[in-house]
């Protein structure tokens, strides 16, 4: 007999927003995305159910911007540990389908393990459901399982022919918790919830036994001069992290609904992790293993063990550029942002969130303090702290959310989003808008759902599945404070023309100007000494600004309509009932339907 193998499955999101309000069932999901009668599916035809329709997809950043799940990575690793005779297959859904690979092997696989966040979560239903027929059983961990664990038996279970085959893992996808997953499989007794404990452990990664997905091109990188089309087909964004977890509660955030133990900060040994960084360079393809994400949420939370690690990465003169999440605190720790810069860090994504202090004391930001603290406003403020990070020779992203409740709107030309567009072309930054969404397991989800006033559905309704698809953050799922006439439909248009504003050649063209003669000034510790590096630290300055390119294309794809499917602008705008807002946006509405309508 063939040696088993598994399947580890990073669902992909589709737009489903269409259904809200409609009566449809969970097979009418699966009949939605197979595209075939879900009536009909048995044992023998269950993977013909198993190839969603890829025009009915909504394209996310990961996609787009062209890097992988790390989680899927990380647990297919911990699956082939656990178990020394299986092999660990890595399916998308795109490079790589979960029916294509159970033909090509000839057998059904051990189990398909998912791993599923919120957006993603309908999918996970349709596709368990096909499994289910086949007999296959279905692991799901990802942190909407982990935050809202009572959907695996309203959505999945209930409605299987076979329910004892699927189950969750909560919290992490540790060492003792895959082990004990895969003895159970092995005896036939799955059970129905484990508990994982640990976010992160040492001696994970690299296992021979696990096949990764296919590289995905970095389309993106076309819009560089001369190089451009040789990176985009040769180069490649790696992601890692050397520690996870999170000491706070954000209100906003899923996390906060994780058990204690599941969220502390835990830490990889710095050898383990550069040993990681390695493994990928050790092939000689460079461009494939020089540009990384690291994943944490916030660098900064590594304190004394962020030191350690960028000191070994330092005196190992790893050759890599990264980017990284990290608060605009890091600009007042000058022996931080030195190192930072020495052992590669190029590009940091800052959470800005809004240009009012009124709404980041809300949100209890920490920066809130230390801006009013200093007497200036959020803009000069936030403007002193990038001028520091740049001449570093960093590239600065900033994230701003719209739908908060000291936004303004007057016209279409000049409201919050105008504002923050301003904001980050004079200080040369790029930009990732978003839309305040109540995350499930969020303390807001949880205050939403308890009021009554969320927008698409109370939980456990089909209303409420269908809506996950916007915890991309595209849209609101919330109502809207009364400064934005409590209208979805402003945050969504704000955001959007933020995106558009800042994805402009010329507005990035400038920015990219700026960060390549500060990265040259200030080199990576194998800048200093290597004219090559120096010249990779320069492309890598340029590089992630492109990305505003990528969020102009998600957001697009998202609020216009296309291909007969009606996008948010045009859904909102049939639920709006506020009069200014129907006669303002009358005009733009009806010009984006025609637009973009065959």
């Amino acid at each position: 007999m063939p040696n088993p193998y598994a399947i580890m499955y990073t669902p992909l999101t589709f737009e489903l927003m269409g259904f809200i309000g409609k009566d449809v069932t969970v097979t009418d999901l699966l009949t939605y995305l197979s595209g075939k009668d879900a009536h009909d599916i048995t044992r023998e035809n269950y993977l013909e159910y198993l190839a969603f329709d890829p025009v009915k997809e909504r394209i996310g950043l990961p996609e787009l911007i062209g890097f992988d799940n790390y989680s899927s990575y990380y647990v297919a690793n911990q699956i082939a540990g656990a178990d020394s005779r299986i092999r660990v297959i890595i399916a998308d859904g795109k490079r790589r389908k979960i029916n294509e690979i159970i033909q090509k092997m000839g057998q059904k696989p051990m189990a398909v393990f998912i791993t599923s966040i919120s957006s993603t979560f309908p999918t996970t239903v349709a596709l368990t459901l096909a499994l289910n027929h086949a007999r296959i059983p279905v692991v799901i961990g990802g942190i909407h399982v982990s935050c809202s664990p009572g959907d695996v038996d309203i959505f999945i279970r209930k409605h299987l022919l076979h329910p004892a085959l699927v189950s969750q893992v909560r919290g992490p996808g540790d060492r003792q918790v895959m082990g004990r997953v895969m003895k159970d499989l092995k005896n036939i007794n799955l059970q129905a919830e484990y508990f994982g404990a640990i976010p992160v452990e040492n001696g994970v990664w690299g296992n021979p036994r696990v096949e990764s997905l296919p590289d995905i091109p970095l389309d993106f990188l076309k819009g560089l001069p001369i190089c451009g089309n040789y990176l985009s087909r040769e180069a490649r964004l790696q992601v890692t992290t050397p520690y996870m977890g999170c000491p706070y509660s954000c209100s906003f955030c899923s996390i906060s609904a994780l058990r204690g133990s599941q969220k502390r900060f835990t830490m990889r040994t710095p050898e383990d992790f550069v040993d990681e960084i390695l493994s990928h360079q050790r092939t000689g393809h460079v461009l494939k293993s020089r540009f990384y994400i690291f994943l944490p949420d916030n660098m900064l939370l590594g304190g004394k063990n962020l030191e350690a690690l960028l000191d070994y990465m330092i005196q190992k003169k790893v050759k890599i550029n990264y980017g990284v999440q990290i608060s605009i605190e890091v600009a007042d720790n000058q022996r931080i942002l030195e190192k930072l810069r020495l052992s590669g860090a190029s590009f940091l994504f800052v959470g800005f969130e809004s240009l009012d202090i009124r709404d980041l004391e809300l949100m209890d930001k920490h920066a809130a303090k230390l801006i009013r603290k200093s007497g200036l406003s959020v803009e000069a403020y936030y403007a002193q702290k990038i001028k520091i990070l740049q001449r570093h020779g960093f590239v600065v992203h900033g994230a701003f959310i719209f739908g908060l409740p000291f936004n303004y709107f007057n016209s279409l030309n000049d409201h919050s989003g105008t504002k923050v567009t301003n904001f980050c072309n004079k200080n040369k930054i790029g930009i990732q808008a978003t839309c305040l969404n109540d995350l499930p397991g969020s303390r807001n989800f949880t205050d939403s759902q308890a009021k009554g006033t969320f927008i698409y559905g109370q939980s456990g309704t089909m209303d409420y599945l269908f809506s996950l698809c916007s915890s991309d953050l595209i849209e609101t799922n919330r109502p809207m404070p009364e400064t934005l006439y409590s209208s979805p439909l402003l945050a969504t248009y704000m955001a959007y023309v933020a995106t558009q504003r800042a994805g402009r050649f010329n507005k990035i063209l400038k920015t990219a100007i700026l960060s390549g003669v500060m990265a040259w000034k200030s080199p990576t510790i194998n800048g200093r000494t290597s004219l090559k590096q120096r010249l990779l630290d320069v492309l890598c300055a340029v590089c992630p600004l492109l990305t505003a390119k990528v969020y102009k294309a998600q957001i697009e794809g998202v609020v216009l309509s296309r291909n007969g499917r009606k996008g948010l602008f045009e859904r909102l705008y049939a639920r709006e009932k506020d009069p200014f807002v129907l006669r303002t946006f009358k005009s733009f509405i009806g010009e984006q339907i025609r637009s973009h309508r065959p």
